[in-house]
Protein backbone atom coordinates (compact mmCIF):
# COMPACT_ATOMS: atom_id res chain seq x y z
CA UNK A 1 0.00 0.00 0.00
CA UNK A 2 2.75 2.40 1.06
CA UNK A 3 4.69 1.54 -2.08
CA UNK A 4 1.73 2.44 -4.30
CA UNK A 5 1.31 5.76 -2.46
CA UNK A 6 4.99 6.60 -2.97
CA UNK A 7 4.77 5.71 -6.65
CA UNK A 8 1.67 7.87 -7.00
CA UNK A 9 3.41 10.79 -5.25
CA UNK A 10 6.46 10.36 -7.49
CA UNK A 11 4.30 10.49 -10.60
CA UNK A 12 2.61 13.67 -9.30
CA UNK A 13 6.00 15.19 -8.54
CA UNK A 14 7.19 14.41 -12.05
CA UNK A 15 4.03 15.98 -13.54
CA UNK A 16 4.43 19.10 -11.43
CA UNK A 17 8.09 19.34 -12.40
CA UNK A 18 7.22 19.03 -16.07
CA UNK A 19 4.36 21.51 -16.08
CA UNK A 20 5.96 24.05 -13.75
CA UNK A 21 9.68 23.47 -13.87
CA UNK A 22 10.13 23.17 -17.63
CA UNK A 23 8.40 26.48 -18.48
CA UNK A 24 10.31 28.13 -15.64
CA UNK A 25 13.62 26.88 -17.03
CA UNK A 26 12.68 28.17 -20.46
CA UNK A 27 11.75 31.57 -19.04
CA UNK A 28 15.04 31.78 -17.16
CA UNK A 29 16.98 30.74 -20.27
CA UNK A 30 15.31 33.50 -22.28
CA UNK A 31 15.59 36.19 -19.60
CA UNK A 32 19.19 35.43 -18.62
CA UNK A 33 20.42 34.75 -22.14
CA UNK A 34 21.68 37.29 -24.65
CA UNK A 35 19.05 38.54 -27.09
CA UNK A 36 19.48 37.91 -30.80
CA UNK A 37 18.65 41.00 -32.83
CA UNK A 38 18.54 39.38 -36.27
CA UNK A 39 17.51 35.98 -37.60
CA UNK A 40 19.72 35.15 -40.57
CA UNK A 41 17.50 32.20 -41.53
CA UNK A 42 14.27 34.21 -41.51
CA UNK A 43 16.01 37.32 -42.84
CA UNK A 44 14.28 39.64 -40.40
CA UNK A 45 14.79 41.70 -37.24
CA UNK A 46 13.83 39.97 -33.98
CA UNK A 47 12.08 41.45 -30.98
CA UNK A 48 14.49 42.30 -28.14
CA UNK A 49 14.07 43.50 -24.55
CA UNK A 50 14.62 47.11 -25.59
CA UNK A 51 11.66 46.87 -27.99
CA UNK A 52 9.15 46.00 -25.25
CA UNK A 53 6.81 48.89 -24.38
CA UNK A 54 5.93 48.69 -20.68
CA UNK A 55 2.60 50.46 -20.96
CA UNK A 56 -0.08 48.55 -19.06
CA UNK A 57 -3.01 50.53 -20.44
CA UNK A 58 -2.65 50.48 -24.24
CA UNK A 59 -2.61 46.67 -24.59
CA UNK A 60 0.81 46.55 -26.30
CA UNK A 61 2.70 45.02 -23.39
CA UNK A 62 1.12 41.57 -23.79
CA UNK A 63 1.70 41.55 -27.56
CA UNK A 64 5.30 42.70 -27.12
CA UNK A 65 5.99 40.01 -24.52
CA UNK A 66 4.46 37.28 -26.68
CA UNK A 67 6.50 38.37 -29.71
CA UNK A 68 9.65 38.67 -27.59
CA UNK A 69 9.28 35.17 -26.10
CA UNK A 70 8.56 33.72 -29.53
CA UNK A 71 11.54 35.42 -31.19
CA UNK A 72 14.00 34.62 -28.39
CA UNK A 73 12.85 31.03 -27.81
CA UNK A 74 15.89 28.73 -27.29
CA UNK A 75 16.95 26.84 -30.44
CA UNK A 76 14.30 28.73 -32.41
CA UNK A 77 15.96 28.12 -35.80
CA UNK A 78 16.25 24.35 -35.28
CA UNK A 79 12.68 24.06 -34.04
CA UNK A 80 11.46 26.20 -36.94
CA UNK A 81 13.32 23.94 -39.36
CA UNK A 82 11.86 20.82 -37.75
CA UNK A 83 8.34 22.28 -37.94
CA UNK A 84 8.83 23.18 -41.60
CA UNK A 85 10.21 19.71 -42.39
CA UNK A 86 7.17 18.07 -40.81
CA UNK A 87 4.79 20.27 -42.84
CA UNK A 88 6.65 19.40 -46.03
CA UNK A 89 6.45 15.69 -45.27
CA UNK A 90 2.71 16.07 -44.70
CA UNK A 91 2.38 17.59 -48.16
CA UNK A 92 1.71 21.24 -47.26
CA UNK A 93 0.99 23.36 -50.35
CA UNK A 94 2.11 26.63 -48.79
CA UNK A 95 4.13 27.72 -45.76
CA UNK A 96 4.79 31.25 -44.53
CA UNK A 97 3.40 32.96 -47.60
CA UNK A 98 5.31 30.74 -50.02
CA UNK A 99 3.89 28.05 -52.29
CA UNK A 100 5.66 24.68 -52.36
CA UNK A 101 5.73 23.89 -56.06
CA UNK A 102 6.77 20.84 -58.08
CA UNK A 103 10.18 19.48 -57.16
CA UNK A 104 10.28 21.60 -54.00
CA UNK A 105 10.47 24.88 -55.97
CA UNK A 106 9.30 27.83 -53.88
CA UNK A 107 7.06 30.65 -55.11
CA UNK A 108 6.01 33.89 -53.52
CA UNK A 109 2.28 33.67 -52.85
CA UNK A 110 0.76 36.82 -54.38
CA UNK A 111 -3.02 37.11 -54.61
CA UNK A 112 -5.13 39.85 -56.19
CA UNK A 113 -5.87 41.08 -52.68
CA UNK A 114 -2.13 41.61 -52.14
CA UNK A 115 -1.79 43.91 -55.16
CA UNK A 116 -2.66 47.60 -54.82
CA UNK A 117 -3.84 48.05 -58.39
CA UNK A 118 -4.80 51.70 -57.95
CA UNK A 119 -1.35 52.54 -56.61
CA UNK A 120 0.29 50.73 -59.53
CA UNK A 121 -1.87 52.66 -62.00
CA UNK A 122 -0.98 55.98 -60.35
CA UNK A 123 2.70 55.13 -60.61
CA UNK A 124 2.36 54.25 -64.30
CA UNK A 125 0.58 57.55 -64.94
CA UNK A 126 3.43 59.39 -63.18
CA UNK A 127 6.05 57.63 -65.34
CA UNK A 128 4.05 58.64 -68.42
CA UNK A 129 4.02 62.28 -67.28
CA UNK A 130 7.80 62.21 -66.80
CA UNK A 131 8.20 60.92 -70.36
CA UNK A 132 5.94 63.65 -71.74
CA UNK A 133 7.47 66.47 -69.66
CA UNK A 134 11.09 65.62 -70.43
CA UNK A 135 10.65 64.44 -74.00
CA UNK A 136 13.21 61.73 -73.27
CA UNK A 137 12.79 58.28 -74.84
CA UNK A 138 11.29 56.10 -72.09
CA UNK A 139 11.07 52.30 -71.78
CA UNK A 140 9.09 50.25 -69.28
CA UNK A 141 10.03 46.62 -68.62
CA UNK A 142 7.82 44.98 -66.01
CA UNK A 143 9.04 41.62 -64.67
CA UNK A 144 6.42 38.87 -64.24
CA UNK A 145 6.58 37.10 -60.89
CA UNK A 146 7.86 33.52 -60.97
CA UNK A 147 4.42 32.16 -60.18
CA UNK A 148 3.10 33.85 -63.33
CA UNK A 149 5.86 32.65 -65.66
CA UNK A 150 5.97 29.12 -64.21
CA UNK A 151 2.28 28.42 -63.60
CA UNK A 152 2.69 24.72 -64.38
CA UNK A 153 5.11 24.36 -61.49
CA UNK A 154 2.69 25.77 -58.90
CA UNK A 155 0.71 23.43 -56.64
CA UNK A 156 -2.47 22.29 -58.36
CA UNK A 157 -5.16 24.99 -58.16
CA UNK A 158 -2.91 27.53 -56.40
CA UNK A 159 -4.25 31.04 -57.12
CA UNK A 160 -2.03 33.92 -58.24
CA UNK A 161 -2.83 37.54 -59.05
CA UNK A 162 -4.16 38.47 -62.49
CA UNK A 163 -1.00 39.59 -64.28
CA UNK A 164 -2.65 40.12 -67.66
CA UNK A 165 -5.34 42.40 -66.27
CA UNK A 166 -2.80 44.43 -64.30
CA UNK A 167 -0.45 44.70 -67.29
CA UNK A 168 -3.31 45.92 -69.52
CA UNK A 169 -4.33 48.56 -66.96
CA UNK A 170 -0.76 49.88 -66.66
CA UNK A 171 -0.19 49.82 -70.43
CA UNK A 172 -3.28 52.00 -70.83
CA UNK A 173 -1.62 54.66 -68.66
CA UNK A 174 1.74 54.38 -70.44
CA UNK A 175 0.83 55.71 -73.86
CA UNK A 176 4.01 57.77 -74.25
CA UNK A 177 6.53 55.02 -73.50
CA UNK A 178 7.91 51.88 -75.15
CA UNK A 179 6.62 48.74 -73.42
CA UNK A 180 8.91 45.69 -73.28
CA UNK A 181 6.63 42.70 -72.71
CA UNK A 182 8.50 39.81 -71.05
CA UNK A 183 5.58 37.41 -70.64
CA UNK A 184 6.37 35.18 -73.61
CA UNK A 185 10.16 35.38 -73.21
CA UNK A 186 10.18 34.20 -69.57
CA UNK A 187 7.24 31.79 -69.71
CA UNK A 188 7.70 28.12 -68.92
CA UNK A 189 11.48 28.02 -68.34
CA UNK A 190 12.34 27.10 -64.70
CA UNK A 191 16.01 28.07 -65.19
CA UNK A 192 14.96 31.73 -65.52
CA UNK A 193 13.97 31.99 -61.84
CA UNK A 194 15.62 30.82 -58.63
CA UNK A 195 13.99 27.89 -56.85
CA UNK A 196 14.50 29.43 -53.39
CA UNK A 197 14.19 33.12 -54.21
CA UNK A 198 11.68 35.38 -55.97
CA UNK A 199 14.26 36.98 -58.31
CA UNK A 200 15.21 35.92 -61.82
CA UNK A 201 18.49 34.10 -62.37
CA UNK A 202 21.40 35.31 -64.50
CA UNK A 203 19.86 33.33 -67.38
CA UNK A 204 16.49 34.97 -66.82
CA UNK A 205 18.06 38.43 -66.77
CA UNK A 206 19.98 37.53 -69.96
CA UNK A 207 16.73 36.59 -71.68
CA UNK A 208 15.27 39.94 -70.62
CA UNK A 209 18.36 41.60 -72.08
CA UNK A 210 17.66 40.02 -75.48
CA UNK A 211 14.17 41.53 -75.36
CA UNK A 212 15.69 44.84 -74.27
CA UNK A 213 17.98 44.88 -77.30
CA UNK A 214 15.14 43.97 -79.65
CA UNK A 215 13.04 46.84 -78.28
CA UNK A 216 15.96 49.17 -79.04
CA UNK A 217 16.13 47.92 -82.62
CA UNK A 218 19.35 46.02 -82.02
CA UNK A 219 20.31 42.44 -82.81
CA UNK A 220 19.19 40.04 -80.15
CA UNK A 221 20.98 36.70 -79.78
CA UNK A 222 23.16 34.67 -77.44
CA UNK A 223 26.22 36.13 -79.16
CA UNK A 224 25.43 39.55 -77.66
CA UNK A 225 25.37 38.31 -74.07
CA UNK A 226 28.45 38.11 -71.87
CA UNK A 227 29.71 34.87 -70.38
CA UNK A 228 27.95 33.77 -67.20
CA UNK A 229 30.04 32.45 -64.31
CA UNK A 230 29.17 30.88 -60.96
CA UNK A 231 29.92 32.97 -57.88
CA UNK A 232 28.42 30.62 -55.26
CA UNK A 233 27.04 27.10 -55.19
CA UNK A 234 25.44 27.55 -51.77
CA UNK A 235 22.68 30.04 -52.48
CA UNK A 236 19.35 30.00 -50.69
CA UNK A 237 17.15 33.02 -51.19
CA UNK A 238 14.42 34.96 -49.42
CA UNK A 239 11.76 32.30 -49.98
CA UNK A 240 13.90 29.67 -48.26
CA UNK A 241 13.88 32.00 -45.25
CA UNK A 242 10.12 31.45 -45.16
CA UNK A 243 10.47 27.69 -45.61
CA UNK A 244 13.74 26.89 -43.78
CA UNK A 245 14.19 23.18 -44.37
CA UNK A 246 17.40 21.29 -44.97
CA UNK A 247 15.46 19.07 -47.39
CA UNK A 248 15.51 22.02 -49.81
CA UNK A 249 18.97 22.09 -51.32
CA UNK A 250 21.30 24.88 -52.35
CA UNK A 251 21.44 26.33 -55.86
CA UNK A 252 23.93 28.32 -57.89
CA UNK A 253 24.21 32.10 -57.84
CA UNK A 254 25.57 33.26 -61.19
CA UNK A 255 26.48 36.56 -62.83
CA UNK A 256 27.74 37.82 -66.22
CA UNK A 257 31.36 38.82 -66.63
CA UNK A 258 31.93 42.55 -66.94
CA UNK A 259 34.92 44.56 -68.20
CA UNK A 260 37.46 46.28 -65.98
CA UNK A 261 37.50 50.04 -65.63
CA UNK A 262 33.90 50.46 -64.47
CA UNK A 263 33.36 52.80 -61.51
CA UNK A 264 30.32 52.66 -59.25
CA UNK A 265 29.12 55.18 -56.69
CA UNK A 266 26.20 54.34 -54.39
CA UNK A 267 24.59 56.95 -52.16
CA UNK A 268 27.69 59.13 -52.32
CA UNK A 269 30.21 56.35 -51.64
CA UNK A 270 32.44 54.47 -54.05
CA UNK A 271 31.56 50.79 -54.25
CA UNK A 272 31.86 47.79 -56.57
CA UNK A 273 29.52 46.36 -59.16
CA UNK A 274 30.05 42.94 -57.57
CA UNK A 275 30.31 42.79 -53.79
CA UNK A 276 32.14 39.53 -53.00
CA UNK A 277 31.82 40.09 -49.25
CA UNK A 278 28.06 39.48 -49.61
CA UNK A 279 28.83 35.85 -50.49
CA UNK A 280 29.82 35.32 -46.84
CA UNK A 281 26.35 36.38 -45.65
CA UNK A 282 22.89 34.80 -45.75
CA UNK A 283 21.55 37.27 -48.34
CA UNK A 284 23.95 36.44 -51.17
CA UNK A 285 21.80 38.25 -53.77
CA UNK A 286 23.42 41.41 -52.37
CA UNK A 287 26.43 40.33 -54.42
CA UNK A 288 24.93 42.63 -57.04
CA UNK A 289 26.01 46.18 -56.10
CA UNK A 290 25.95 45.32 -52.40
CA UNK A 291 22.14 45.41 -52.36
CA UNK A 292 19.68 48.24 -52.90
CA UNK A 293 20.67 51.90 -52.85
CA UNK A 294 18.65 55.07 -53.25
CA UNK A 295 20.95 56.45 -55.94
CA UNK A 296 23.61 54.49 -57.79
CA UNK A 297 25.74 55.80 -60.65
CA UNK A 298 27.83 53.55 -62.87
CA UNK A 299 30.37 54.97 -65.32
CA UNK A 300 32.09 53.04 -68.11
CA UNK A 301 34.77 55.20 -69.79
CA UNK A 302 35.39 52.54 -72.46
CA UNK A 303 32.01 52.96 -74.14
CA UNK A 304 32.72 54.72 -77.43
CA UNK A 305 29.41 56.57 -77.75
CA UNK A 306 28.50 58.69 -74.75
CA UNK A 307 25.01 57.67 -73.71
CA UNK A 308 23.26 58.12 -70.36
CA UNK A 309 20.25 56.25 -69.03
CA UNK A 310 18.23 56.86 -65.85
CA UNK A 311 16.57 53.71 -64.45
CA UNK A 312 13.73 53.56 -61.94
CA UNK A 313 14.19 50.16 -60.34
CA UNK A 314 13.63 47.56 -57.70
CA UNK A 315 15.96 44.67 -56.82
CA UNK A 316 15.30 42.83 -60.12
CA UNK A 317 17.31 45.54 -61.86
CA UNK A 318 20.34 44.80 -59.65
CA UNK A 319 21.17 41.60 -61.54
CA UNK A 320 20.10 43.09 -64.89
CA UNK A 321 22.51 46.03 -64.63
CA UNK A 322 25.68 44.04 -65.55
CA UNK A 323 24.18 43.20 -68.95
CA UNK A 324 23.92 46.82 -70.07
CA UNK A 325 27.23 48.19 -68.76
CA UNK A 326 28.72 48.15 -72.28
CA UNK A 327 25.72 49.91 -73.82
CA UNK A 328 25.89 53.18 -71.85
CA UNK A 329 28.74 55.40 -70.69
CA UNK A 330 26.69 56.39 -67.62
CA UNK A 331 23.88 54.53 -65.87
CA UNK A 332 21.96 56.24 -63.08
CA UNK A 333 19.73 53.91 -61.03
CA UNK A 334 17.11 55.33 -58.67
CA UNK A 335 15.33 53.16 -56.11
CA UNK A 336 12.49 55.34 -54.87
CA UNK A 337 11.94 53.09 -51.86
CA UNK A 338 15.20 54.45 -50.40
CA UNK A 339 15.48 57.96 -51.83
CA UNK A 340 13.18 60.90 -52.59
CA UNK A 341 14.55 62.14 -55.89
CA UNK A 342 13.00 64.26 -58.65
CA UNK A 343 13.55 61.79 -61.48
CA UNK A 344 12.56 64.22 -64.21
CA UNK A 345 15.04 66.77 -62.90
CA UNK A 346 17.93 64.33 -62.62
CA UNK A 347 17.22 63.03 -66.13
CA UNK A 348 17.26 66.53 -67.61
CA UNK A 349 20.30 67.71 -65.63
CA UNK A 350 22.30 64.62 -66.64
CA UNK A 351 21.31 65.05 -70.31
CA UNK A 352 19.91 61.53 -70.25
CA UNK A 353 19.28 59.86 -73.59
CA UNK A 354 16.84 57.37 -72.07
CA UNK A 355 14.67 56.74 -69.03
CA UNK A 356 13.65 53.20 -68.09
CA UNK A 357 11.51 51.43 -65.52
CA UNK A 358 12.79 47.95 -64.60
CA UNK A 359 10.93 46.30 -61.74
CA UNK A 360 8.58 43.49 -60.78
CA UNK A 361 5.10 44.47 -61.86
CA UNK A 362 3.53 44.09 -58.39
CA UNK A 363 6.09 46.49 -56.92
CA UNK A 364 5.32 49.13 -59.54
CA UNK A 365 3.50 51.37 -57.16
Amino acid sequence: MMKKMIEKMNSKTICIALFVGFPLILMLAICLGRDRSISANENRVLKTRSDIKYDFFDGELQDDLENYLSDQFPMRDRLKGAETGMKLRLGAGSIGGAYIGHGGRLFQKILDSDVDKEKCVRYAARVNRIAEQTGIETYVMYVPSAGISLRNSLPYGAPMYDYDSLYAALTKELGSVHMIDLRKALSGVPEYYYATDHHWTAKGAAQAYYEWRAAHGEESSNENAPEIFTVSERFRGTLWSRVPSESIGYEKLQAPRVPDGITVEADGRETELYDYSALQTKDKYNFFEGGNHGLLTLTNPDVAEERTIVILKDSFANSFLPYIVNDYSKIIMVDERYAFIDVAQIAVESNADEIAVIREIVSAG
